[in-house]
Parts: structure tokens; sequence; C-alpha cells
């Protein structure tokens, strides 16, 4: 399987940036990875990379300090659709409130609220489906 995107991930935990990035490069599914552990700082770059960025999966952690994932998610549905087009969410956590489970299957902006800790077997079924 050749990979076909480009990944950010955004996590406040150093440990999951770095496993999920080894196991996303040795996987063979992404092309790059781009981890963050701030929501504001991958904010920043979309914005800064704007229409010239290849089409982009983001995983994105739902608990963080600062801007959590609903509030980065209520700023990606500000960005211009010629960048969020070029991108999929993939909502990661380890939630069992019904709440938060019910908010992330209500938007839009993201794909699937998949559960923490992340199997990249399934992360790989997801992508190529």
């Amino acid at each position: 399987m050749t990979a076909q995107f480009d990944f950010i991930l955004i996590d406040d935990s150093a440990f999951d940036l770095f496993i999920y990035e080894k196991l996303i490069i040795k996987s063979g599914i992404g092309n790059s990875v781009r981890p963050f552990n701030s929501a504001q700082d991958a904010l920043e770059y979309l914005t800064g990379v704007g229409e010239n960025l290849p089409k982009t999966v983001i995983l994105l952690d739902l608990q963080m300090p600062g801007m959590n994932g609903f509030e980065f998610i209520d700023q990606f549905d500000l960005l211009p659709e010629q960048i969020k087009d070029k991108i999929r969410i993939y909502m990661l956590s380890s939630t069992i409130d019904t709440r938060d489970i019910d908010k992330a299957k209500a938007s839009t902006s993201i794909i699937d609220l998949l559960s923490k800790p992340l199997e990249i077997s399934l992360l790989k079924t997801i992508l190529t489906s």
C-alpha cells in the first residue's frame, strides 16, 4: 500500500505523539508526520500552509490544556473550504462521557471518534476503505 496522506498529530502527551509518529511511519500509511503538542500551534500551521496543504489526516486528542479538541474543531470550521476539503479529522479519546461521544459524532468535521490507545491496523483499515 502506498502512502496517500500526510499526518498531523495533535496531542498534549509527548509519549503518545512519539509512539503514534513511529507507528504511522513504520506502517507506511503516511507520507509524513507532523506532531503538535498544542492545538493552537497546529491551527497556526494550517493557516500558514493554507491551500498548499497536501491531503492530510489529523489525529486530534480530545482532552488537552489550553485549546481542547472541540475548541480546535470550532476554529477549524472557520478555515476556508480549500483547506478544509483536504483534511480528514479523527478524534482520539479514552473518554466514556456520552456527551463527548455524542458531540464528536454530531460534528460534521470529525469523521470518527477513535479510542485510545490508537490501533494502527484499525487506522489503516479506515483509511483504505
